[in-house]
């Protein structure tokens, strides 16, 4: 699952069963009709108002004689338009030239034609294929500052309303078919959830934390009509295996416990939950724990020399949706400073300008895209390592060494065609290439989108199934061996299609935003005592 690693702890099977900590049921039931109840304060009091005006109109108001009209005199005068000197014509076309490269414009995908998309089938995705924007702004100035209020949801995540998708998809060069993939890929995990919450038959917290993901990524909690109670079981099931976790060993050891507290953090981000909260904080907690000196990280959160980078990306993809989330957990702050240090001075060649997967082992494309990822997420997605990085892939890709293919090339065996999954990178480097402006993103998400949509696994007229396979890789060989595959591909190629508005683009730091000085409404707040 992760960079070079396929040898796993195959001891999932326990956690079936759970005593829970906390009554969970009952904490998200209230959560539930707390939402109903926020959702009539609004009608019934916009009534009484509007009851309240109409009734003031009838008493009060008295019509008055009408102003005496005035004519006036409307002329039409045309205007000489100056044509623009040479020079000035040149400066204007260099500018436009700059803002190319700074303003990304994205064209809509091509669909090879043997993919037959159904759209008619999702309502809520009738409107006409993505559009180039030319105007649109990539580097959007994001309000991210924690907040408990479960009525003020933070701007990160302010594409994922229902509305939100759609302006996102059209701007960022979505379409009908992509998000029918999501929304396939969705109801398969739906189909596929076990009893008790989880995913896969091994692996079980870590391919929860990545489909639960897949369903806030696309902005369902437990209110959804359709996916809701999918929703509360996952989160069901992350809670209880952290509360009733000891530590971070076994299933909860490296990158697995990432996963969940990235899960966790992003739940309560969006729901503000207080039960979720608690285990996130637990989990966020032993995250910080297991960091090594260096601001590293290596499997089972060992202490010694070795640091595994994969493992890393994976820790501080978490700490930054703990942060946005409001998590209060000591030395957070310390330990994402630390992380850009150890990817700066540690983790990056600069002879070949690529990031190490570990001492004395050359980085993979797909360890490219993960530092470039977290770069970014932790606002340096300017600095030179993560640019140099980032431009190594966009040469390759432009040469066509780096492309999106589940077709086996060259005279290899499909068994032998990677021992990777190769659904990590392409998550991975799709992410940077988002963040990267548009120059990169445009034909790289022509590429993907394409493929993605092709790939999936879907049959019958009305379409079924949803899922995608290993690519690259013989099913026949793995399911057995790696019998997680099809849940990790499935969940990493739908939040891959989400990228549009999973996070807006922005390499704005989340701690800067939250320390930057107070409107003078948010002073006089303070000085009331008002707490909104």
């Amino acid at each position: 699952m992760e960079e070079q690693n396929n040898n796993y702890d195959e001891s999932d099977a326990q956690e079936a069963n759970y005593a829970p900590a906390i009554d969970v049921a009952a904490a998200l039931a209230a959560y539930q009709h707390r939402k109903m109840v926020e959702g009539l304060v609004g009608p019934i009091a916009s009534l009484i108002v509007h009851v309240c005006l109409l009734t003031c109109l009838i008493l009060f108001y008295h019509p008055e004689q009408k102003a005496a009209s005035r004519a006036v005199e409307v002329q039409a005068q045309e205007l000489e338009v100056k044509e623009l000197d040479q020079k000035t014509q040149e400066e204007l076309q260099q500018l436009e030239e700059i803002a190319q490269d700074i303003v990304p414009t994205v064209e809509k995908p091509t669909i090879t034609s043997d993919v037959s998309v159904d759209v008619s089938a999702v309502a809520d995705f009738s409107d006409a294929m993505a559009s180039t924007d030319d105007n649109l702004e990539f580097s959007d100035v994001l309000d991210i500052r924690a907040n408990d209020s479960p009525l003020k949801i933070s701007s990160l995540y302010g594409g994922r309303s229902n509305e939100g998708r759609k302006q996102a998809v059209k701007r960022f060069g979505g379409n009908d078919a992509t998000e029918l993939a999501v929304l396939r890929a969705l109801r398969w995990l739906k189909a596929t959830q076990a009893a008790n919450g989880s995913w896969a038959p091994s692996q079980q917290p870590a391919m929860t934390g990545l489909a639960l993901l897949a369903y806030l990524a696309h902005g369902e909690t437990p209110t959804s009509e359709e996916f809701g109670p999918t929703v509360q079981k996952g989160m069901e099931y992350l809670v209880n295996t952290v509360n009733n976790a000891k530590g971070p060993t076994g299933n909860l050891a490296d990158y697995r416990n990432g996963i969940v507290a990235y899960a966790l953090a992003e739940a309560y981000g969006l729901t503000k939950i207080p039960f979720i909260k608690l285990a996130m904080e637990k989990s966020l907690t032993w995250l910080v724990e297991g960091q090594q000196s260096s601001g590293g990280y290596d499997y089972g959160y060992k202490k010694a020399e070795r640091w595994d980078l994969s493992v890393a990306c994976r820790q501080y993809q978490a700490m930054k949706a703990g942060y946005i989330a409001g998590a209060d957990v000591k030395g957070l702050e310390k330990a994402i400073d630390k992380g850009l240090s150890f990817m700066k001075n540690v983790a990056y060649n600069p002879k070949n300008k690529r990031f190490y997967y570990c001492q004395g082992s050359n980085g993979s494309d797909r360890l490219q895209g993960a530092a470039v990822l977290c770069f970014q997420l932790l606002g340096e997605g300017s600095d030179r390592l993560a640019k140099q990085s980032l431009q190594g892939l966009a040469d390759k890709m432009k040469s066509g060494a780096l492309k999106v293919s589940w077709t086996v090339e060259g005279k290899q065996k499909p068994a032998e065609a990677a021992h990777e999954n190769e659904m990590y990178g392409w998550y991975y480097q799709t992410q940077a290439m988002f963040h990267g402006g548009q120059t990169l993103w445009r034909p790289w998400n022509k590429m993907f989108t394409a493929e993605f949509v092709k790939n999936q696994k879907v049959v019958g007229e009305k379409r079924e199934q949803g899922y995608w396979e290993c690519p690259r890789r013989n099913a026949a060989v793995y399911d057995k061996a790696v019998n997680y595959d099809k849940w990790y591909t499935t969940a990493l190629a739908a939040l891959s299609l989400q990228v549009y508005y999973r996070y807006l683009p922005s390499y704005k730091m989340p701690k800067s935003m939250a320390k930057a000085a107070k409107t003078t409404m948010e002073k006089l707040d303070d000085d009331l005592g008002l707490d909104f």
